[in-house]
């Protein structure tokens, strides 16, 4: 028999991105312009841009503009903890708890480095207890969200009566070197975007929110050299293998199996949106249906891939237009390893 867990709430959530709105249209033509032998490679991706959009911390002529990596960390410090700040507020908010509540924060974020981190800016800024539980999370890269979601939720599974909040905040275009043309940091320009999410969870049930079951994480074997960053003289080298969407079409039906059943049970199920041959084909292997994805693929043509915080991002577009009063969902995600994170997603009326 499965084990009976206590019930836990995303009592709040919320997102923030930067004010600068770029369309994907709009991105073809700066690379174009950048790269101009590698035009008819970039025109490849003209139909599946279109309509698209993400936000950007700077203007887009000048996010394709490099910055030494002394220049990248202060940017990151200095535009990731406002995005991070105004997530985390929202959540706050959207809850209705007050931050001496919050007993744990988890932060993720893989772009930069900071040391004081950012949960030390947001512990002070939204004063937080001083007693706070602080977990910052670097490693996990587009799976941090979510396991920054299941680490929070088991420790307040743990703690009766205290509360968790989650902020993930990712500026991937500081990392951009335009020096580098091979195809792994050309599909990362193509599908990231800059922003922030955050959730607040507490023990219990609430009506008409999502709350959260069983977790659990796979390492896949042999994989890793398929994603990740390489460092760099001038930054951040991308790293994002052609056998990526192969890899996990290998093995992630049988971890989803294993772990909820059958895929056709589900009323949703929130993937990563990590760009479209990765949504493409997690749909295809796991058999989904276009219902079931509609808001993964919702913010992939709004926000983009925030790396960690998309997860975030596609739970709240869940929330926001849940299929039905009561429902059961998967909560999917895809970090350097590769590791694979699964959520139980379950709300009632």
């Amino acid at each position: 028999p499965r084990e009976v867990l206590a019930p836990v709430t995303i009592q709040g959530l919320a997102t923030a991105v930067p004010p600068y709105r770029a369309a994907g249209g709009e991105v073809l033509g700066l690379l174009t312009k950048l790269w101009p032998r590698l035009e008819r490679r970039v025109s490849l991706f003209t139909e599946e841009l279109a309509g698209t959009h993400r936000y950007l911390v700077r203007p887009l002529d000048e996010a394709l503009v490099p910055l030494t990596p002394g220049e990248q960390a202060v940017r990151y410090a200095a535009e990731a903890t406002p995005l991070a700040i105004a997530a985390a507020e929202r959540a706050l908010r959207d809850a209705g708890v007050e931050s001496g509540d919050i007993g744990l924060i988890v932060v993720s974020s893989c772009t930069g480095f900071v040391l004081p981190g950012i949960d030390v800016q947001l512990i002070n800024h939204l004063r937080l207890r001083r007693d706070i539980r602080r977990m910052p999370f670097m490693n996990f890269g587009c799976a941090g969200g979510a396991a920054a979601l299941t680490w929070a939720s088991d420790w307040v599974r743990t703690h009766p009566g205290q509360t968790a909040l989650v902020v993930a905040v990712e500026v991937p275009s500081l990392t951009f070197r335009p020096s580098d043309t091979s195809a792994d940091n050309l599909l990362s320009v193509l599908v990231f975007g800059d922003g922030a999410g955050a959730a607040v969870l507490r023990q219990g049930v609430t009506p008409g929110r999502i709350g959260i079951g069983r977790t659990a994480h796979h390492l896949v074997e042999s994989s890793t050299e398929a994603l990740g960053f390489e460092r760099a003289d001038d930054g951040f080298r991308v790293v994002v293998s052609r056998q990526l969407p192969r890899l996990l079409e290998a093995h992630l039906p049988a971890l989803v199996e294993g772990f909820i059943g059958p895929t056709a049970d589900l009323d949703v199920v929130a993937l990563h949106p990590g760009g479209h041959a990765i949504v493409d084909s997690v749909t295809r292997c796991l058999q989904l249906h276009d219902g079931q994805v509609a808001a993964t693929r919702h913010v992939l043509g709004t926000t983009g891939n925030t790396s960690s915080a998309a997860i975030l991002f596609v739970l709240e577009e869940l929330a926001a237009h849940l299929p039905a009063a009561a429902g059961r969902g998967l909560g999917a995600a895809f970090g350097p390893g590769v590791m694979v994170e699964l959520i139980e997603l379950l709300w009632a009326s």
